[in-house]
């Protein structure tokens, strides 16, 4: 794999996505609604319960996730110059990798902005942490892009991909979401440090290099026409 050419997908992609800015400006919209909507709806319960925040925290991740990650295919799709990457002297894994460098920066650009937006309207009292909190939601969100963009290309020519992506992701993601929960919960709300969550970091690594490995393996099969 040639790491120019999947800069260079993902620059075109960033490029693209600046000058219309319509992808970004959803999820931004989005999760930023849903904050507000989970902190007045929850907000009560959080500051009994601190320990139920990170799980709504990932629900944000989550919906927005799966509704803006999916469109780095299928604007190609769209626009129809999917052939005509494909046509060009790059592998899919290429095109694979270089999506999911494009996903996980948008998604890391709406990290930063949610993430303390999401602590301020809950009113979460941090123990731990926050650097290594925003570290744990960063590999967490790597993973989840490389699940979400090897799924988005598996289900792109299907005539209903808008309802399969969500029910062929979400089994994948669960282990990612019960492993980030509960490391998320030991930082904020129990003050723990590396150490302390380092099973939940090791797993979360494994489960990231092994979806890597299966969605490089298949990238062919999925982006066969």
């Amino acid at each position: 794999m040639r790491l120019r050419a999947v800069l260079w997908i993902a620059r075109k992609d960033l490029l693209v996505e600046l000058r219309s800015r319509h992808t970004l400006s959803f999820m931004l919209l989005f999760s930023t609604l849903s904050v507000v909507f989970f902190s007045r709806v929850a907000g009560a319960y959080v500051g009994t319960t601190p320990g139920i925040a990170p799980g709504y925290l990932w629900l944000v991740f989550l919906f927005t996730g799966m509704l803006g990650t999916g469109r780095a295919f299928l604007r190609e799709k769209e626009a129809n110059t999917l052939d005509a990457l494909r046509a060009m002297p790059v592998s899919a894994a290429e095109i694979l990798t270089g999506k999911a460098v494009y996903n996980f920066l948008l998604l890391f650009g709406v990290q930063c902005v949610v993430f303390p937006v999401f602590l301020v309207f809950m009113d979460i009292q941090v123990k731990g942490s926050l650097l290594l909190a925003f570290a744990v939601l960063s590999l967490s969100n790597l993973s989840f892009v490389v699940l979400s963009s090897a799924v988005s290309a598996l289900v792109l020519g299907a005539r209903a991909r808008e309802v399969l992506l969500p029910v062929l992701l979400m089994p994948l993601l669960f282990p990612l979401l019960v492993l980030s929960v509960s490391a998320l919960n030991r930082v904020l709300t129990g003050g723990a440090g590396v150490l302390a969550i380092e099973s939940e970091l090791r797993l979360l690594l494994a489960y990231t290099g092994v979806s890597s490995v299966i969605a490089l393996l298949t990238s062919e099969a999925a982006l066969q026409e």
